[in-house]
């Protein structure tokens, strides 16, 4: 139910807001050539022309920002960085779709004029159906009243899901659960003051409740494990003699869950607890983003590659590049490339180890290349042919997984990604001969809070502070 509400309501602003990014379109012109200064020459026939390209790319924009992701609080500090980060992908879009549209040049100052509008007017309507929403749910209008059975993680983190979302229209009475003492899980996605959860009895008094309730109970979420499997038939045969629907939510939250997501195969629902991210429009957009931007590095890099390329090759005897076989997304393996840093059969004696500081193995210009990461920049060809991305979690030799994976708890998740030239764990200095478990921890974080924004701000922390590390050896 708040999934299908939450998906309504997600469509229905994204229309809306189509409809005032058209608005603010002409109220631009309106002001620029009609209020501000207006030449003869401009009609507004020319910029409407225009307007439908700019909803179908300002659509696109907004679907693939976040700005209608749940997760999206309505503080008004990230309700307006929100929007403004849509109206900033959407101008950098339509400046580019501009170069196409030779007809006429448009009004740097009409363009400015919509992005202040646009985001005055798409703040505004957030604002106003949080204000009337607000207002009817204090009222009583249009109220569900759930009881969720199971104050465990899982109940407790459904029950802060209702409170955060106040426009969804949910009230949770309280909770049903076995134990004698229900502790307060405390809850790193709504940071808000832990509080004990409102306990009105035990699983089996749920018959009671929902008589003293009689009418009054519209949901019950039964937020039990899979193993109490006894007590949720007792909670479907009770919700069956009232009118209240009944929701399963499995506490699966002691599992160390990475991309679950729910389908169905024939109609049988299916719950994928450990999955790679489900194919969508994000995850084109992230690969389109990486060859443009391995195209982009290959070319602007040109010279500084054809630099390091003789400089390796009058370092040592051998080949410029170096190929070694690494894991990457669902434990596929490829041959990554890198500028040659040791000389040839470095390896022969020692077999597969981690590069150490102050190993003596690489060659001067070798060395070089390591401090500054240079060695990586061939890289980007593997981008281009699919087998990595340009952020995601770095990938290591299966040689060496086969020992890490029985070692370090949550080791191969790391792979539910395509594997990448820089991540989150790099950036933070977890690299090198550094911590395996801090460097899993961010890798995991980063495939569960994968955004385009993320991957553009480790790029730019890569730029300061990503290639020259005391890590980098």
């Amino acid at each position: 139910m708040l999934r299908e509400r939450s998906v309504l309501l997600q469509r229905l602003l994204l229309v809306a807001d189509l409809a005032l990014v058209a608005l603010a379109w002409i109220l631009a012109w309106v002001l620029r050539f009609e209020v501000l200064t207006p030449p003869e020459w401009v009609s507004l026939e020319q910029y409407i022309g225009y307007l439908p390209f700019v909803l179908a790319i300002w659509g696109g924009v907004l679907l693939v920002s976040g700005l209608y992701r749940t997760h999206r609080a309505q503080r008004l500090p990230l309700v307006v960085f929100a929007v403004g980060r849509a109206v900033a992908l959407g101008l950098v879009a339509s400046f580019g779709a501009s170069f196409f549209y030779r007809e006429f040049s448009f009004s740097r100052l009409h363009v400015a004029l919509f992005a202040g509008i646009a985001s005055v007017l798409l703040v505004g309507l957030r604002l106003s159906i949080y204000v009337v929403l607000r207002r009817g749910r204090q009222q009583g209008r249009n109220v569900r009243r759930v009881l969720i059975v199971g104050a465990g993680k899982a109940g407790q983190r459904l029950a802060r899901a209702f409170h955060h979302y106040p426009w969804m229209g949910f009230e949770v009475l309280g909770f049903l659960d076995d134990r004698d003492e229900v502790p307060a899980e405390p809850s790193r996605i709504y940071p808000e003051p832990v509080v004990p959860p409102n306990v009105l009895g035990r699983v089996d008094d749920i018959e009671r409740v929902l008589d003293r309730y009689q009418g009054g109970v519209d949901l019950v979420y039964a937020a039990l494990p899979l193993a109490a499997a006894p007590k949720i038939e007792a909670v479907a045969d009770a919700c069956a003699r009232h009118t209240a629907h009944l929701a399963l939510v499995p506490d699966l939250l002691g599992l160390d869950l990475l991309n679950s997501r729910i389908s169905d195969v024939d109609g049988l629902p299916v719950i994928h607890l450990l999955d790679e991210a489900p194919l969508d429009v994000r995850q084109l957009a992230k690969r389109v983003w990486d060859i443009g931007f391995s195209v982009a590095a290959l070319v602007l890099l040109s010279p500084l590659l054809a630099v390091i390329a003789i400089a390796v090759k009058l370092s040592s005897p051998g080949p410029i590049l170096y190929k070694q076989t690494r894991m990457s997304l669902n434990g596929q393996t490829f041959e990554i490339l890198k500028f040659r840093s040791m000389p040839v059969n470095a390896e022969a004696g020692t077999g597969a180890v981690w590069s150490t500081k102050g190993e003596s193995r690489a060659t001067p210009v070798g060395s070089f290349l390591r401090r500054t990461s240079l060695d990586e920049l061939p890289q980007f060809w593997n981008v281009l042919r699919g087998d990595m991305s340009v952020v995601g979690p770095r990938p290591e030799r299966p040689s060496l997984i086969e020992g890490f994976r029985h070692e370090i708890p949550g080791y191969m998740l790391r792979h539910k990604t395509k594997a990448g030239i820089t991540g989150w764990a790099q950036v933070h200095g977890w690299r090198g001969d550094t911590s395996l478990t801090k460097r899993i921890e961010y890798d995991l974080w980063y495939i569960s809070n994968w955004s385009l924004w993320l991957d553009l701000k480790i790029i730019v922390m890569t730029v300061f502070k990503g290639f020259v590390h005391e890590n980098a050896h």
